[in-house]
């Protein structure tokens, strides 16, 4: 990684509080963009002459259209977006005397309502839950929890056994930018997580700190996450796809209003 490159990285993490995921988005975007220069213009902005300054307008607009034709209109958008906050930078440094990404329009994102699950087929999914071992009671805990607090799927595979208050009913979420905020959560997920930290008990697992843990006593991933939605969604013969996502936008979610912290004990409670 260069030296600008590195510079750009530290920012982000020390002063903009960025999330270590999103570091690795920018720094991404912006070698390919770095590897585009060296590969067809022969130039290299960290070492060679004219550093970062050389780079103009034309040269992201060649390596837009010439990298990603007929990509969605986000992922360009993210790309431009990731590269003209690492010119930005420059700029702040005193680096380069202008940002030749200021110039590049951004495509319009698509707006599209998330998909979700009607109640009644909520309930059926969340009833069709098989009961037996720690991983069935894992299971459950993570779509219980997903469903009754809207956390993001990010947010839930980062929960430390410590972030949950149970006598409460709360848990403890860093969330984006690392605002850290306490969502309250229902009966019914309390109840499921009781049974799966009851069952983990059973056994030792290498890394404790992490809420939920695979099948090794690793943490869980937000891959593995929506694998298990996956198989919660055939065993209730629902027939459609749904991301992890998709759980914080129900209609019972959105009929709370502005309140902090949405609660769906109330219609959750049957279940």
């Amino acid at each position: 990684m260069g030296s600008a490159i590195r510079q750009f990285s530290q920012y982000l993490l020390s002063e903009r509080n960025a999330s270590r995921e999103t570091v690795r988005a920018y720094l991404r975007e912006i070698s390919e963009f770095r590897s585009f220069l060296m590969a067809t213009e022969g130039k290299d902005p960290e070492k060679g002459k004219g550093g970062w300054k050389s780079v103009t307008a034309a040269d992201l607009r060649r390596f837009l259209s010439a990298r990603f034709p007929g990509r969605k209109s986000s992922t360009m958008a993210r790309k431009i977006s990731a590269i003209r906050s690492f010119f930005s930078f420059l700029m702040g440094q005193g680096e380069i005397p202008g940002n030749p990404a200021a110039s590049i329009a951004a495509p319009r994102r698509e707006m599209r309502l998330p998909e979700f699950l009607p109640v009644d087929e909520m309930m059926d999914l969340l009833r069709s839950l098989p009961e037996g071992g720690e991983r069935e009671a894992r299971d459950a805990a993570i779509l219980e929890l997903l469903y009754s607090s809207g956390l993001r799927v990010g947010e839930l595979v980062s929960l430390r056994r410590e972030d949950v208050n149970l006598d409460e009913g709360t848990v403890r979420v860093s969330g984006k930018g690392r605002k850290v905020r306490v969502v309250p959560v229902g009966e019914k997920a309390v109840g499921a997580l009781k049974e799966y930290l009851t069952a983990r008990r059973r056994r030792e697992a290498p890394q404790r700190d992490a809420l939920f843990l695979n099948l090794r006593g690793g943490p869980l991933t937000a891959r593995s996450v929506a694998r298990i939605l996956d198989g919660a969604l055939r065993r209730a013969t629902v027939g459609r796809h749904l991301s992890p996502h998709g759980l914080r936008h129900g209609p019972s979610r959105r009929c709370w209003g502005t309140r902090r912290y949405p609660r769906r004990s109330d219609t959750h409670g049957s279940t």
